[in-house]
């Protein structure tokens, strides 16, 4: 009688111990999914400065931290990329002889992954492969309304991402990673986001999830119009704009004899080597105390903005390593599209607006006068006239995206001569003594 309790005992916890048994290899898994994506961030631990073995033979043009990662290689669909052969014939093997070929002279990750991060690893190549191209086109046979995704995502996504899925300036908006890398948005949903507090939502099934990107890709893409804006606020001050910490260090490109070398922190605006005018050494500062002799960006409009990001990220600039990337996208914007011909607006021997001043007194008057005064006194660091005659490049620039970290509206969108004519009637406002 004893011992038939005993084992109505130990079957009652042997109950209750197999959801726990399931939510740990659970846990494993997902987990193992965020460092399939990026190990070091999830893991934390330090990425060797050197490429990876496996890509430099190969002659693949990948950055050091990427080629280390285990999707470089093997793809968001785990069926290989670059040419070399994925992970998909790996499901339901043993696990342990997972985390042992992890080791080998191939991988080289022993030294670089604990023995905890090795068996999740292999838990998600053995266990939690997916097939995205089978929830890709789940979701494109999905009305996302009729499936209530809207619902869900404005609870479990909306309070980090925002409603319209843009909140977040560390990555591009939800809408477009979407429709542009699905299946890299079907991994994270599946299994978070490495190094972050994502919920992975790989227990509530793949329909879910597949019903899920189809309503992330009803989501609005950047607004090309307003990154183009922001980004020429970043060209003026990223500093200032972005609250950010003011570099104590020159940035390594300003040349160490130039005017501002001593002032570490004017040496990280863009506009300091490049000019209000775009033209560096070509344009209004091939002379005087902000000359540096570096060239301008007149020559990168019209540019890829994914080379320019590209660009910006580079040793020349170092802006990966204090920018997030929707600040970097955007000044990529600026500089690819955003970039007017200054020489239609302003005379450049003269520094003269090709204005009409008189047209340019009503625009004034109704659309600037409520924050810098009739006179132009207000609001403005400098008198708006003082600064319009002394640096008309620089009133253009603010006039057709804003000032830095302020409400002031970007007038981009508006007719170039009003821009002008504005600017020739600010040009006449004097200084009351």
């Amino acid at each position: 009688m004893v011992r038939r309790s005993l084992a109505t005992v130990l079957a009652s916890l042997a109950i209750l111990v197999a959801p726990l048994a399931s939510a740990i290899d659970s846990a494993s898994v997902v987990r193992g999914g965020r460092l399939y994506d990026n190990w070091s961030l999830e893991s934390k631990g330090r990425l060797p400065n050197h490429p990876n073995p496996a890509f430099n033979t190969r002659g693949v043009p990948v950055a050091t931290a990427d080629g280390w990662r285990c999707v470089e290689c093997h793809g968001w669909d785990y069926k290989g990329n670059h040419g070399i052969k994925g992970i998909s014939d790996r499901q339901k093997t043993d696990p342990t002889a997972i985390a042992a070929l992890l080791k080998d002279a191939n991988h080289g990750y022993g030294e670089l992954l604990g023995e905890s991060d090795r068996l999740d690893l292999a838990n998600f190549v053995v266990s939690g492969q997916t097939d995205v191209r089978k929830l890709f086109e789940l979701a494109r046979q999905t009305k996302p309304a009729a499936a209530n995704s809207d619902k869900a995502y404005a609870t479990l996504c909306a309070n980090c991402h925002g409603l319209d899925g843009a909140r977040l300036r560390q990555m591009p908006p939800l809408g477009e990673s979407a429709r542009q890398r699905p299946y890299e948005v079907l991994h994270v949903a599946l299994n978070g986001h490495p190094g972050g507090n994502m919920p992975a939502l790989r227990t509530l099934g793949d329909e879910t999830v597949a019903k899920m990107l189809a309503y992330l890709q009803t989501l609005p893409s950047i607004n090309l119009a307003a990154s183009i804006a922001n980004g020429g606020r970043l060209y003026d001050d990223w500093q200032v704009h972005t609250g950010g910490q003011r570099q104590a260090l020159p940035h390594p490109a300003y040349p160490p004899k130039a005017y501002y070398a001593s002032a570490a922190s004017e040496t990280w605006r863009c506009k300091e080597c490049h000019g209000w005018d775009y033209k560096g050494n070509q344009g209004q500062y091939a002379s005087g105390n902000h000359a540096t002799g570096i060239k301008g960006i007149r020559a990168m409009a019209g540019a890829e903005p994914v080379k320019m990001m590209e660009y910006l990220r580079s040793s020349s600039h170092l802006f990966g390593a204090v920018l997030k990337h929707r600040d970097l996208q955007d000044l990529a914007n600026f500089v690819s599209y955003g970039q007017i011909d200054m020489d239609s607006l302003i005379d450049a021997r003269s520094g003269q607006s090709r204005g009409d001043a008189t047209q340019g007194a009503a625009h004034y008057r109704s659309m600037c006068a409520g924050c810098h005064g009739l006179e132009g006194r207000f609001v403005a660091k400098r008198h708006v006239g003082r600064i319009s005659r002394e640096d008309p490049w620089h009133a253009a620039h603010n006039m057709l995206n804003g000032h830095p970290d302020d409400t002031m509206p970007a007038l981009r969108e508006v007719d170039p001569k009003v821009i002008s004519d504005i600017l020739a009637h600010m040009q006449t406002l004097q200084e009351r003594r």
